[in-house]
């Protein structure tokens, strides 16, 4: 396989994750957007509830004066929303602009009360861009770690900046809040202009429901191609981090045209501009890059690549550092496999694919073992046999220290060891040395003394 082919079925690859992250943002999304198209609808149903009479109602007793009640009560409702909502800065400003302008008639109250919903929508929408474009940051940060080695320093200061960062002359905010402008001033012409025709609410519901089907395709639109930009902006990063000069352009699934003339060419990294010569080319775009390496250099990342851990793999030996490797061995050790639970499999599965990896440790090793109760210690001590075959049916952990820990009742020695896997390539304090489960060793010897009970042991091949 060429270094070309490699990339572009990776990069494929994470296209298609990609696409099934974001049907789920979509469905976010569209649930922001029919939540306010609902309580909108409420306000105009109630703003005809409230002052329409038999034949309807004119633009005229629309613009009549609006009580003092009708306005504390609006007073109230914003003051909840900015309370409990925790606004953002650009949301707070749009209130402020809404309760200036808002003129003591029952339409531009009726307004003020769709403007507070709408506020309110656009900036969980916001919001949740945010986190998303976040997330994406950061994912593709960990990505190219997995790939490429070394990762960017501070990733969550590096994502904030790349996410906020402006993009064809608008920050995805500055779109978003556009957004809102829009669907604001065609609500306020879609209102003036339905009580100019004396339509029913629900004539006015179904443009209503057109409008915010326009909005909520756009900012959809905006989602996948800002994620795209983020996505790119990471690599970007990655590629400089890890002091690759050129970088490698790839078309994918049914690329555009301007896309496919890209595909397989390679450009400085130092030029590498989103919308120029990277993705997002066009909105929607779901192209993506790769740091580009000649053939000689492919062969050398791939051979060692063999050798380095997944993300998944380092998890897995993290996670057996932790408490947790306490129930995971007690299974084993009961040969308790019916217990075990699917995510326990799949981290036993990378944890064996790292200690494969895992270099390995030349010297001697010491484990000592604790118990509540004395007549554990001898049943433990009485599995040894001198001569015998030892084999734990659990993950063995060991030390590179002398003991590990003096006042435990077993000491077990491993003279000349040459299999255990050495952790201290993630963590240069780590002193651990882990064997996988069912490792053979030989009993030497075994001695009790002063209560305590000592075993020396050796591996066996």
């Amino acid at each position: 396989m060429t270094s070309q082919e490699y990339w572009k079925k990776r990069e494929a690859a994470q296209r298609k994750h990609n696409i099934i992250e974001e049907k789920e943002y979509q469905k976010r999304i569209q649930k922001i957007f029919q939540n306010m198209q609902d309580e909108i609808t409420k306000e105009i149903n109630g703003f005809y509830v409230k002052y329409a009479r038999k034949e309807g109602i004119t633009l005229a007793e629309a613009k009549k004066k609006v009580s003092q009640l009708d306005i504390e009560e609006y007073a109230r409702k914003a003051a909840k929303y900015v309370k409990e909502k925790d606004f953002s800065k650009q949301a707070n400003e749009e209130m402020r602009l809404y309760n200036a302008t808002m003129k003591i008639n029952r339409l531009e109250l009726l307004k003020a009360n769709i403007g507070l919903e709408m506020v309110s929508g656009f900036d969980e929408l916001q919001q949740f861009f945010n986190e998303t474009l976040t997330k994406r940051a950061m994912d593709e940060f960990q990505r190219q770690a997995g790939i490429l080695g070394a990762t960017i320093q501070d990733n969550a200061k590096a994502a904030d900046v790349l996410v906020n960062a402006s993009f064809k002359n608008a920050t995805f905010s500055d779109r978003i809040w556009m957004y809102q402008d829009m669907l604001k001033a065609e609500m306020a012409n879609l209102l003036q202009t339905g009580l100019i025709r004396g339509q029913h609410p629900r004539k006015l519901a179904i443009h209503l429901k057109k409008r915010f089907g326009v909005s909520q395709y756009n900012a959809e639109r905006l989602m996948i191609t800002e994620l795209a930009r983020v996505q790119t902006e990471a690599q970007k990063l990655s590629f400089e981090r890890n002091d690759y000069e050129e970088y490698q352009f790839h078309a994918l699934g049914t690329a555009c045209g301007a896309c496919r003339a890209l595909d397989q060419k390679h450009f400085l990294v130092k030029d590498m501009m989103p919308g120029d010569n990277a993705p997002p080319m066009h909105p929607h775009c779901r192209c993506s890059t790769s740091a580009y390496m000649d053939r000689s250099a492919f062969d050398k990342w791939l051979e060692e690549q063999k050798s380095r851990l997944t993300l998944n793999e380092k998890a897995a030996v993290v996670r057996y550092i932790s408490p947790d490797s306490y129930s995971l061995n007690d299974k084993l050790r009961r040969n308790a496999n019916s217990e075990l639970t699917d995510i326990e499999r799949e981290w036993i599965k990378n944890l064996d694919a790292a200690l494969k990896k895992l270099p390995s440790y030349k010297g001697n090793l010491n484990r000592s073992v604790t118990f509540l109760f004395e007549e554990d210690a001898q049943k433990y001590f009485d599995e040894f046999e001198v001569g015998k075959e030892y084999i734990p049916k659990q993950y063995l952990s060991t030390t590179k220290r002398d003991v590990y820990n003096d006042d435990a009742q077993v000491q077990i020695y491993i003279q000349n060891a040459k299999n255990g896997k050495d952790l201290r390539g993630l963590n240069d304090m780590e002193n651990e040395v882990l064997y996988p489960y069912m490792t053979k060793f030989k009993v030497i010897n075994k001695i009790k003394e002063d209560g305590r009970f000592y075993i020396l042991l050796e591996e066996l091949k």
